[in-house]
């Protein structure tokens, strides 16, 4: 398997998606945790960056503007002050909800050169993949502390 061929796939999908957030006035990571509110309301921060994979900091400063641009806000959780809760806005749900589709639009257009087996074979190897990737990555967390 070649590394260089799945990074220029994904570099490919992000170029697509990309032109299409920028005109809706969002970043990349904006646009990921706009779209994850809107399937996973009311929310920690906490949480927002670990299902993510995104770092704390860069989580924070996303939302900061996010809430800048009215799309979501953030509430201190009544049942734990140390903690806030996320919630996206009307205007969020708007915005996300005309383009919650983009990057499946894009992996749609690019598989059509596939068979519905092959798809779902691909499927299948993703998940395998991305399950070996997260064993590996909680093995390594585990051996670094």
């Amino acid at each position: 398997m070649n590394y260089n061929k799945i990074s220029m796939f994904m570099k490919l999908g992000r170029e697509y998606g990309h032109q299409k957030i920028k005109a809706l006035g969002l970043t990349e990571t904006e646009y990921t945790i706009c779209t994850f509110l809107y399937y996973h309301n009311e929310v920690s921060q906490e949480t927002i960056a670990e299902t993510l994979l995104l770092d704390k900091t860069t989580v924070a400063k996303a939302i900061a503007t996010i809430i800048k641009k009215g799309y979501i806000l953030r509430e201190q959780n009544p049942e734990n002050r140390r903690k806030n809760i996320i919630k996206i806005t009307e205007p969020g749900i708007q915005t996300v909800h005309n383009s919650v589709d983009i990057y499946d639009e894009w992996l749609n257009r690019v598989s059509a050169a596939f068979t519905e087996n092959e798809i779902e074979q691909l499927d299948a190897f993703f998940e395998k993949l991305l399950s070996n990737a997260l064993k590996i990555r909680d093995e390594d967390e585990i051996s670094n502390n």
